[in-house]
């Protein structure tokens, strides 16, 4: 609590941040998810990407501007009409974790066996059955693309759209594929030439949230001994002035946004700074010439672009698990670094709160679909019990029928139309369990999200999107400011992990 002591002696106004973190504090959704052991002691530097990590994007302005943009750049430079310039962007059509499935015009939500549960085809919903069967093979690059980062939705979404137009005869002679090829091209140039960058930066409020615990979360780290670094993909102009936004003005002891860090790696190139061997540059902040990196260690008062992740280990003398990551992108920024460096990763997942309060919005429904599974699940073994009886009966009798005397003969016939009555009741009792289940299902999948579900799950399994999280990420949690709750120190210890044969002994207890 030493940042807040020190913000409140500079400044009354941030007596309403005591209010607002004990708020934050017992809000469930601010969490932090482990799924790999994290021992906090043993971390000597931490790492952040700036966008969607440090920088928190006001969602719908953002992808509107993305959306708007690339809609100029398609009109301008690769002659679609001028009607596309009428389309309008919908923030809640599309989420994170889909693939775009460049051949067929699609796309697809798949679950942990790279099976398909939802299909889109334009705004047109598709059954599952368009891929029944089919293995979807994420390696194939050219046909699959995922829709990785939040940056991703609105090219998703314009996909969506120009599939609409291409199926109505409004875009004729381009394929599916050339479609998406030309929004890719044109998104990438938005963001390449600074014509994105530019409209932010002259109104950041309009477009970043600055989150009120970010400061206070980064000087608790400080505070406690760790060394922070920035590793960022954007420009120095860009990160110059957005940091400078999110920072600079929250009065605690530091004269600038650099003071909280380091070590600012701008312009890294993830994930080639996992993957290749590009050497670091110095960044000449007048000239805008960067110089190659000549010093032994790295300058706190210096700004670094390109590089590697073996040579800035080398340089800070750290390696593997002492440097822990936090990034939003799940292949640029962990599941690279947690496969290449062996740095540990934390995932921000922006979605999570949401995604958390729907949850518990359904608690009920959660807790009376389990009920209704364990019925269906009773319910089947009491038909397996009737038709195993039924067929035991049958085996026994057929030998001796013609030794029964008339009383014999009508209880064994009673005793079978009573089994096949309470099967008949079983089965009928079955369906109408398993219709409610899966009404219940729909409703609560719709509450997640109306076209696609929950980010994490469909259905009984988890979705693409988990696994990658499970697997790659050491932590997860919805915004950077969400350490501020925990001890610089902690122990994040996971859940222990279970096989379906470990619940034998929960079952027979």
């Amino acid at each position: 609590m030493e940042a807040l002591k020190r913000a409140l002696r500079k400044s009354p106004e941030k007596l309403k941040l005591l209010t607002e973190l004990v708020e934050a504090s017992i809000d469930g959704t601010r969490d932090i998810f482990v799924n790999r052991p994290l021992n906090m002691a043993n971390i000597r530097y931490i790492g952040f990407d700036m966008d969607y990590t440090l920088a928190i994007y006001h969602k719908q302005a953002i992808e509107e501007l993305a959306f708007r943009k690339t809609l100029e750049k398609m009109v301008e430079m690769k002659g679609y009409p001028e009607q596309i310039l009428e389309l309008r962007y919908e923030a809640e059509h599309v989420i994170r974790g889909l693939l775009v499935d460049r051949q067929k015009g699609n796309l697809l939500k798949i679950n942990r066996f790279k099976q398909v549960c939802r299909v889109m085809h334009g705004t047109k919903a598709l059954k599952s059955d368009e891929y029944y069967n089919d293995k979807i093979d994420q390696s194939d690059l050219v046909r699959f693309v995922s829709v990785d980062t939040l940056f991703s939705l609105p090219e998703a979404y314009l996909f969506v759209l120009l599939v609409d137009l291409a199926e109505a005869g409004d875009l004729p002679g381009r394929t599916f594929a050339e479609l998406y090829d030309d929004i890719r091209t044109c998104i990438d140039l938005t963001h390449r030439d600074g014509s994105l960058k530019t409209e932010i930066i002259a109104d950041l409020p309009r477009y970043i949230y600055k989150d009120p615990h970010l400061s206070l979360a980064l000087d608790k780290f400080i505070q406690s001994g760790k060394k922070l670094f920035v590793l960022t993909n954007s420009e120095f102009y860009y990160t110059e002035q957005v940091m400078s936004y999110l920072l600079d003005t929250d009065n605690l002891e530091y004269e600038s946004w650099r003071d909280y860090f380091e070590i600012i790696v701008v312009n890294a190139r993830k994930p080639a700074f996992f993957k290749e061997s590009n050497p670091f540059y110095r960044v000449d902040e007048e000239n805008g010439e960067d110089q190659p990196m000549q010093e032994t260690s790295f300058d706190s008062k210096a700004i670094y672009s390109q590089g590697n992740y073996l040579t800035f280990e080398d340089l800070i003398q750290s390696k593997g698990n002492e440097i822990l990551y936090v990034g939003d992108h799940i292949f640029g920024d962990v599941m690279r670094s947690d496969k290449d460096s062996n740095w540990r990763t934390v995932l921000v997942v922006e979605e999570l709160e949401t995604e958390l309060r729907h949850t518990e919005e359904l608690r009920e429904k959660h807790l009376r679909i389990r009920r209704l599974a364990n019925r269906f699940d009773k319910l089947h073994y009491e038909m397996h019990v009737y038709s195993s009886q039924l067929d035991t009966l049958a085996n026994l009798s057929a030998p001796l029928v013609d030794d029964f005397n008339e009383a014999e003969t009508k209880a064994v016939t009673k005793t079978v139309e009573e089994l096949k009555t309470n099967l008949a009741l079983c089965q009928k009792d079955m369906e109408r369990t398993e219709l409610k289940i899966q009404r219940l299902r729909e409703e609560m999948s719709a509450h997640y999200h109306p076209l696609w579900g929950p980010l994490f799950h469909d259905h009984d399994e988890m979705s693409r999107f988990a696994v990658q999280v499970r697997d790659y990420a050491s932590l997860y949690t919805s915004r950077v400011s969400n350490f501020f709750f925990y001890p610089t120190d902690r122990y994040y210890k996971s859940l222990r992990d279970i096989m379906p044969h470990d619940r034998w002994m929960e079952l027979s207890g």
